[in-house]
């Protein structure tokens, strides 16, 4: 069912929730630098987690804005596609740079990061050819990396310290399976599975958000023992890297 347009804005609900969210996350990351100051690496990953954050709301928010069929939203379609890939690649960013050191802490970012360039390259060149189960399954894909190192932190930190990932995880990966469904409606014309994913974009990032704030000051960095927990759990390729 198509949805019902309102003035200015082609895809209302979609739109408003990912422009007020790039609003929202841009003014809490203020407050996310802030906490991370006093060490350059460490404010530097935060400054990526917030851009990226913004940059994929703002996108997706300014192209469900546009009328279809137009040029410019199709050119922000791309976009938005590639963003969701930089999010991903921002979001591994403070945690591998803040929870871990030397192999565990560039191995992992090197893998993420290459995979988000090769990722979206293929996307912008093959948008129109690549079937929608392939682009679901590099995004579920590229995400689920992160568990090389939340096996890591599980192991020394316990389920409860990993959780807002975790299930921010779930969150991104549930939202983006039923949208590949095409499920559920929940409002005919103004709640349909894309909003709905919308919504769990959100939730997801506000999960992810909560644990890169706890661990934001630094005071968690690891001991030896993460180290030895997260080589354990790294595939052998990733090891003396």
């Amino acid at each position: 069912m198509q949805l019902t347009a309102m003035p200015g804005f082609a895809d209302p609900f979609s739109s408003l929730t990912h422009l007020l969210g790039a609003g929202v996350f841009f003014i809490l990351g203020i407050f996310l630098i802030r906490r991370g100051a006093g060490n350059t690496a460490r404010v530097c990953s935060l400054v990526i987690f917030v851009l990226g954050s913004v940059l994929l709301l703002s996108i997706s928010g300014v192209y469900h804005l546009l009328d279809p069929g137009g040029e410019a939203r199709q050119t922000l379609r791309i976009l938005d596609h590639a963003a969701i890939f930089i999010l991903i690649a921002c979001s591994f960013t403070p945690p591998h740079i803040i929870m871990f050191r030397g192999p565990q802490r560039w191995g992992v970012l090197l893998l993420v990061w290459a995979f988000a360039v090769a990722a979206i390259t293929l996307k912008c060149f093959y948008f129109r050819e690549m079937p929608t189960a392939v682009g679901l399954g590099m995004y579920l894909g590229m995400g689920w990396i992160g568990l090389i190192g939340g096996v890591a932190m599980w192991r020394q930190r316990g389920f409860a310290f990993i959780a807002p990932i975790f299930w921010g995880g779930i969150a991104y990966s549930i939202g983006a399976i039923m949208e590949y469904m095409n499920w559920p409606t929940v409002l005919p014309g103004v709640i349909q599975p894309h909003e709905v994913f919308h919504v769990a974009v959100l939730i997801g990032l506000a999960l992810h958000w909560s644990f890169i704030f706890t661990i934001a000051d630094g005071r968690l960095s690891p001991g030896p023992a993460l180290e030895s927990a997260a080589a354990d759990t790294c595939p052998a390729p990733l090891r003396g890297r």
